[in-house]
């Protein structure tokens, strides 16, 4: 562009004698205000090309020096660097913002409210002074929200909270609105790490909603999930309401043992999820909930990459399991099983079965459990599927119904015999 108005400028002056064909009315525009110009002064016409009394050498020169004002002025516009926009922001950025405005005000913050006689000390309270979360949740539907059990867990309903808020609609300088309603547990599935919570007051807790702008996030399919794909953890990681981290999908199909059932199928994920987080939703590149953020490898006790959620395909029959009758029916065999670390330390290939439940399938079908010291029986297969450890037992159990039969092949050790076992097959009916 430089180049460009220099040479225009080489031009201006071979051309001078037609600038008014040429430019019509660009040097006249750009002369001296008159107020700017000398006056009473012999050099006054040399300014002044419209007099008429001019000489032809002033009216020559006062065109060129309004050209050359002219070109500098272009000039000085066309090699000027372009603004730069400081909210500029990329097509990727603004689908991560628009999620976060859409899904955050329905995930809630999980609190215990203060116990009778009870205060509460000033360092576990923010500046507005309510309670830090616990943990998160987020809107199933009107009424319910969807939480990991352990975060409920010891909390009563007389103390259970749940602070709704609009962060997603605020500016830097104003504070998020916030409401606080009182939830009761309506039912939990340990197995399953899962809670539903339901809004005491129905009307005070619909006013929030619509105050906060608060809607049930869309559900997605879990099942759909690819390695690679990217997700969104938002939650109150170590208090701090409505965080977002991004991340993809590293792992699907993982097992998570929490619990005495192994929970399978779950997505692991490098969105950073802390202590706070367990509750909040895993959302895809959509906004729809994937998965619920439980759980974390590490060392330490704080995110070193590897996070586990449990997929919203396990957790959709878990909570309208809970919402229809309040708590999830499984099958009962009757059996409490060894942890696999008992079965590995002995060398044994199979779920040893440390109790049996009186009056259970497992006990009226003949399966025999450790006392004494001896060894109980050793489940090997269900249904000539091969059990080698809990989580297979429990995989099996969980295809089936109650009322189904199964059959329970089992090892056990011979009485007076060294190192002798017999194999024996067991029918039982589940309830």
């Amino acid at each position: 562009p430089v180049l460009l108005v220099t040479a225009a400028l080489a031009a201006a002056a071979v051309l001078a004698p037609r600038e008014r064909e040429i430019w019509p009315g660009l040097a006249w525009s750009l002369r001296p205000a008159a107020s700017a110009k000398p006056t009473n002064s012999p050099a006054a016409d040399l300014f002044d090309g419209e007099r008429g009394d001019s000489s032809a050498t002033g009216g020559l020169l006062s065109r060129r020096l309004g050209l050359l004002r002219g070109f500098s002025a272009v000039a000085a516009l066309v090699s000027a660097p372009a603004p730069t926009l400081a909210m500029s922001r990329s097509a990727e950025e603004r689908q991560a913002a628009s999620i976060f405005r859409d899904a955050t005000p329905a995930v809630v913050s999980i609190a215990r409210g203060l116990r009778p006689g009870e205060r509460r000390p000033r360092q576990s309270a923010d500046e507005s002074g309510l309670p830090v979360p616990v943990g998160s949740g987020f809107l199933w539907d009107t009424r319910h929200v969807v939480t990991n059990y352990h975060v409920v867990k010891g909390i009563s309903n007389n103390e259970l909270m749940l602070i709704l808020s609009d962060s997603g609609a605020s500016s830097d300088a104003e504070a998020p609105q916030r409401d606080v309603v009182r939830g009761e547990l309506l039912g939990a599935d340990p197995a399953t790490d899962i809670a539903v919570v339901r809004l005491v007051d129905v009307e005070v807790g619909k006013d929030s909603l619509k105050r906060m702008r608060a809607k049930p996030l869309p559900h997605g399919d879990s099942t759909l999930l690819e390695v690679g794909q990217t997700v969104f953890a938002i939650g109150n990681p170590f208090g701090l309401e409505h965080s977002m981290s991004k991340g993809i999908v590293s792992g699907i199909a993982r097992t998570l043992d929490i619990g005495e059932r192994p929970i399978r199928g779950c997505i692991q994920t490098d969105a950073s999820i802390n202590p706070g987080n367990s509750g909040g939703p895993l959302l895809d590149s959509q906004g729809n909930v994937v998965g619920v953020n439980t759980a974390i490898l590490s060392g330490t006790g704080t995110f070193s990459g590897v996070g586990l959620a449990i997929p919203i395909s396990t957790v959709t029959r878990t909570v309208e399991a809970i919402i229809k009758q309040g708590f999830v029916r499984r099958v009962f065999l009757g059996i409490t099983a060894a942890p696999d670390e008992v079965s590995e330390a002995l060398q044994v290939p199979g779920v040893i079965v440390m109790a049996v439940v009186p009056g259970s399938p497992a006990e009226l079908a003949g399966v025999k459990a450790m006392r004494k010291g001896s060894l109980g029986d050793v489940v090997t297969a269900i249904d000539g599927e091969t059990v080698r450890a809990g989580k297979d037992f429990f995989r099996l159990l969980d295809k089936k119904a109650p009322g189904d039969v199964v059959e329970v092949r089992v090892q056990r050790a011979l009485r007076g015999v060294d190192e002798g076992v017999e194999e024996l097959t067991f029918k039982a009916e589940l309830t």
